[in-house]
């Protein structure tokens, strides 16, 4: 047990009545004193000292204020090469485990609390880093076999599908609870459309067909994503995020490319324009001390436009950079 030089007892309840307002606990005021923490408390009452809600509100006070300061020191020195490796795809743990690997010094827990609470957007594990580009790409095949009411071609598909690729799709399916019957089903008609493309190379699918196609599919057959079940097929943010784009993904493939549709948003506005109009919302959203989300760009842009500023809308952002959390790495210093 902690003591404390001999006090008067008008010192001792002076000191009491001090500690208890610059935010010290009952507790540790009576240990110190070797009193309980009633009994200290009722000390504290008699002689005038804050009451508990005043105390709390500076225990909290001082307790926020030195974690901020905890906080900035540790974004001072790290603040830069966390932004970098957040530009580079790097999750949050990925970072911090990359500080502590080269910095063994560092408070992990302090890391991992500044690094979040920070303005930095990190990637997170997405679907298409879990699926492989043969598995994005029969989500294609599938879809437009399904729109066309193609029948399973299980034949063509035991000769042609690689059965890696099998493995990789029945186990996705299947860890998301769709039954071996749908399985086959599945791959029967991923064969029956690539059988149908090499008879007919100009057959093909608009980006905007494929994703409704693939919300009625998903819901259909209650492909529903939880923790270790990601649904399939992937979604066409993730398609032109591999790929580089729709097109690119449908060339690849050796499908017809569609001509609906700007491409890629670029006719009205340049790429610095996408550049300007994201780096200038991230800037705005830092000076309101907000997160710089998806939405928020959407209201931005509305104000903007209302005052004769044009900027595009986040559903173009988002088509150029596959996704918002990419468009808003791309312009982090």
């Amino acid at each position: 047990m902690t003591t404390t030089p001999e006090l008067s007892r008008e010192q001792r309840d002076a000191a009491m009545v001090e500690r208890y307002s610059d935010g010290e606990t009952l507790d540790a005021i009576g240990q110190s004193f070797g009193l309980t923490r009633e009994r200290v408390r009722q000390i504290i009452a008699k002689v005038g000292g804050t009451n508990a809600e005043e105390s709390r509100s500076n225990r909290i006070a001082a307790r926020e204020a030195a974690l901020k300061a905890s906080h900035d020191a540790f974004m001072g020195v790290y603040g830069d090469l966390a932004r970098q490796m957040a530009k580079r795809g790097v999750t949050r743990p990925d970072a911090v485990l990359k500080l502590q690997a080269l910095f063994p010094t560092i408070d992990v827990d302090l890391a991992e609390d500044a690094l979040k609470e920070s303005a930095i957007l990190f990637s997170k594990a997405q679907i298409d880093d879990i699926f492989s580009k043969e598995a994005l790409a029969a989500g294609i095949w599938f879809l437009p076999g399904s729109d066309r009411n193609l029948s399973p071609d299980r034949e063509w598909a035991a000769v042609n599908l690689d059965l890696s690729l099998m493995n990789e799709l029945r186990a996705a399916l299947e860890s998301a609870d769709a039954s071996p019957g749908d399985v086959a089903t599945i791959l029967g008609v991923i064969g029956a459309a690539q059988k149908l493309v090499t008879e007919n190379p100009t057959a093909s699918i608009t980006g905007a067909r494929y994703q409704d196609l693939r919300e009625e599919l998903v819901g259909a057959l209650g492909l529903v994503s939880r923790q270790g079940a990601f649904p399939w097929p992937p979604t066409r943010q993730t398609v032109m995020k591999r790929f580089g784009g729709w097109n690119e993904a449908l060339e690849a493939m050796g499908i017809g490319t569609t001509t609906q549709g700007r491409p890629k948003g670029l006719l009205k506005f340049t790429h610095e324009d996408y550049e300007h109009a994201v780096r200038d919302f991230c800037f705005f959203a830092s000076a309101a001390e907000t997160k710089a989300t998806y939405s928020g760009y959407d209201t931005w842009v509305k104000q903007e436009i209302a005052t004769g500023r044009e900027r595009p809308s986040g559903a173009s952002v988002r088509n150029i950079y596959g996704t918002w959390a990419d468009a808003v790495r791309s312009v982090q210093e």
